[in-house]
């Protein structure tokens, strides 16, 4: 691949990447509204973004054509990338609960003054170290160098060591970890800036939009991953809304006054805001629970015993009346007293299955309770558990046939 093939790579992956950073910025917006160091955080990237935009040629050479910066020479960019330094810097100290902004706003303001200064005096058209042969010393390009990496490489380093403290929390280090990368991947093209400035490789030049690209990109998957965890989180959500209604609509039935609203279609409670999606879960989640506290007293002990002997083969029957298995088992069992009239029996012991510590793994569980209610043996296991018990069942003699089949 010759040097003009990675040129038109890195245009390719540099456009890209600022649309696509631009997008995540503007989906970010809205859960960021009440959450200040995201603000900030964001802002920042903001910063960035615009100091990127700003090198793409179609957008340089606009600004280069307008009469307020024609000849510039790519000074706006610059002064742009050192605002964009400023609020990367804000954002640090904001971060180690040390921000002074008029310090950090004050000195962006006077490193852009002296840009300009020097672009017009000392060193004219210095901002074009890629045009204009610039000496190695020059004021401009140093002065803009340090103010870029005074502020990216901290930058990185307070990303990575947030990411060593995010502990088990995967998801906020892998965040993390991507936006340090994307400071350090900015860091680099400042220091490939000043190795062209020093040593003048006319092949380095064409790395530069590849790199402005790899740093778009690795800042639009930090800048994008809660997003895609939120949208993960409700397909997951929905998928469960769909795979428990079965069971909750049975329980629904078999109890009904657990249920607090009007019932909904399997299809209609799908629709709806991603927080009322959230709010429907774990409601039917919590009627579920009620309803299975209410069946439990349709079960004597006795057919807790021969539910959990049926299901749980080879293993102690009272130490895993909890399972899904055996649940499914005694449910089906609980719903058949019920309907057939049998009186509940208050104080029975606290088996309908031990609650978990948070909705993912109640749904977990729920999930797997409904995987045993639909195996095939199921239901003969239930019928044949409810009859030794000298209950009312409605067994037919299809469900006699399966029930020996089984045994």
């Amino acid at each position: 691949m010759d040097i003009a093939a990675i040129y038109r790579i890195g245009l390719s992956v540099e456009l890209t990447g600022a649309l696509a950073l631009w997008l995540a910025l503007a989906l970010r917006v809205p859960s960021a509204r009440h959450s200040r160091q995201q603000r900030m955080l964001l802002f920042a990237v903001a910063g960035l973004a615009g100091s990127i935009t700003v090198y793409l040629d179609p957008v340089s050479a606009a600004l280069n054509r307008t009469f307020v910066f024609a000849n510039s020479c790519g000074l706006f960019m610059n002064i742009w990338g050192v605002l964009a330094s400023a609020l990367i810097l804000d954002f640090v100290l904001a971060a180690t609960a040390r921000r002074r902004p008029l310090l950090v706003y004050g000195l962006g303001t006077a490193v852009s003054v002296a840009l300009i200064v020097l672009n017009a005096t000392i060193a004219p058209h210095a901002g074009c170290v890629s045009a204009q042969v610039v000496p190695w010393y020059s004021p401009f390009w140093w002065l803009l160098i340090v103010a870029h990496l005074v502020a990216t490489v901290p930058s990185a380093a307070l990303c990575a060591r947030y990411a060593v403290r995010a502990g088990n929390d995967r998801a906020l280090r892998t965040g993390l970890l991507l936006l340090a990368a994307g400071f350090v991947s900015s860091t680099v093209f400042w220091l490939i800036v000043l190795a062209y400035l020093l040593a003048r490789p006319a092949w380095l030049g064409a790395f530069f939009p590849l790199n402005i690209g790899i740093t778009a990109w690795l800042m639009t998957a930090g800048v994008a991953l809660p997003l895609f965890l939120d949208a993960r989180r409700q397909l997951r959500n929905r998928a469960a809304l769909w795979r428990l209604w079965p069971l909750w609509r049975d329980l629904a039935a078999a109890v009904p006054h657990v249920v607090l609203d009007e019932p909904r279609g399997r299809v209609r409670q799908l629709l709806g805001r991603p927080r009322t999606t959230h709010l429907r879960l774990y409601r039917q989640v919590v009627e579920i629970r009620d309803a299975m506290l209410v069946l439990r007293d349709y079960v004597n002990d006795e057919e807790m015993d021969l539910a959990a002997a049926s299901a749980a083969i080879g293993r102690s029957p009272r130490r895993h009346t909890t399972s899904p298995a055996v649940v499914a088992v005694w449910l089906d069992v609980a719903t058949r007293n019920k309907a057939n009239g049998v009186a509940p029996q208050r104080g029975q012991d606290d088996s309908a299955a031990d609650a978990g510590h948070d909705l993912d793994s109640e749904v977990a569980f729920l999930r797997d309770l409904c995987r045993a209610r639909t195996a095939a043996p199921a239901h003969a296991i239930a019928t044949r558990t409810a009859a030794p018990a000298g209950r009312a069942v409605d067994a037919t003699p299809n469900d006699t046939a399966r029930s020996e089949q089984t045994a």
